[in-house]
């Protein structure tokens, strides 16, 4: 089990410790609209006036443009190579008793209608990379189900996420949540994902999870320990799955032997998977895949509302 930690240095404590950063000028999205406006202005006097003045400015906003939107192709893996490292181990405290408040209050009481009960909160302190994890997880002893309802804090944003999941005696496990970032990483076969970002609803969320569990329960036989123990397995589970990205090659050790550096390969990847316009055209490609598979259980998704609307007298496709 992880260190346990008294109540009252409660999560609130390491989330105070992440030093606030601002977002690049380069990277804002209303910087990226201007520098396509002035170039699209410049194109239309060029079109318009044929000048050798206007066919000037086009050739300098141009040029102007394209190092401005593959800078950070290349500014991105160097930061990523020099600065950055990637922890030995995940390490996690335990804290005792529920948050107060807690970090998405109004899905206790939706989680505790569906038939979850507490099980324990475990915090990841920032520590070198500014990034801090608070989770309270919950159980659900019946359906053999658990839920992550997770704060995510780093120096630019705060992130929410739930995340319900079901373990296998085979040692496999899915899981259904909210996420809409993608992973720069290699997909886990044994672990699948599953990302619903328009679906807001707790109580819809968890019906398509219990929809696509059901395509499981033909060749595999779910699993659930108590309290002390589904803690314990998050903890395994993350730390199997921080080593598994860690011997990916993204990655070597540190002349130190303290942590993990990019390697190129590693940094070249993570940059340019998670910069504009890579990342936005990765992220729509999630919500078309969440409505696809909605779809494939009997749903639609009403992108609005958030909620889920059953599709009435229409044929479910089998995966």
């Amino acid at each position: 089990m992880p260190d346990s930690t008294p109540a009252e240095n409660a999560s609130a404590t390491s989330l105070t410790k992440i030093k606030p950063k601002a977002l690049r000028w380069s990277r804002e999205p209303l910087t990226r609209v201007q520098v396509v406006t002035i170039w699209a202005f410049v194109a239309f006097l060029l079109l318009i006036t044929h000048s050798e003045t206007a066919w000037f400015w086009f050739k300098i906003a141009s040029a102007a443009a394209v190092v401005f939107f593959l800078w950070p192709f290349i500014q991105g893996p160097y930061l990523l190579y020099t600065r950055h490292m990637f922890p030995l181990h995940q390490e996690f405290r335990v804290v005792p008793g529920r948050a107060d408040p807690s970090p998405q209050g109004f899905r206790i009481s939706h989680l505790e209608n569906l038939g979850f009960t507490f099980a324990g909160q475990l915090v990841q302190d920032p520590g070198k990379r500014n990034v801090a994890l608070h989770l309270e997880i919950y159980i659900h002893p019946q359906n053999q189900d658990s839920v992550q309802v997770a704060e995510i804090v780093s120096g630019l944003a705060k992130h929410h996420r739930i995340i319900f999941k079901s373990r296998f005696e085979n040692g496999s496990a899915f899981e259904t949540s909210n996420g809409y970032i993608p992973s720069p990483f290699e997909p886990d076969p044994n672990y699948q994902v599953f990302r619903f970002p328009e679906v807001h609803s707790t109580g819809g969320l968890y019906r398509l999870h219990r929809k696509r569990k059901e395509r499981f329960l033909s060749s595999r036989r779910p699993i659930l320990a108590d309290s002390e123990g589904e803690l314990a397995a998050f903890v395994e589970c993350a730390e199997i799955a921080h080593q598994r990205h860690a011997q990916s090659g993204h990655y070597k050790l540190s002349p130190s032997g303290e942590h993990y550096v990019y390697t190129w390969e590693g940094a070249i990847r993570h940059a340019w998977l998670l910069a504009w316009p890579i990342k936005s055209f990765r992220t729509i490609r999630i919500s078309s895949r969440a409505h696809k598979l909605a779809r494939e259980l009997g749903f639609r998704i009403n992108p609005k509302l958030g909620q889920l609307e059953e599709i009435a007298s229409a044929r479910v496709e089998e995966n």
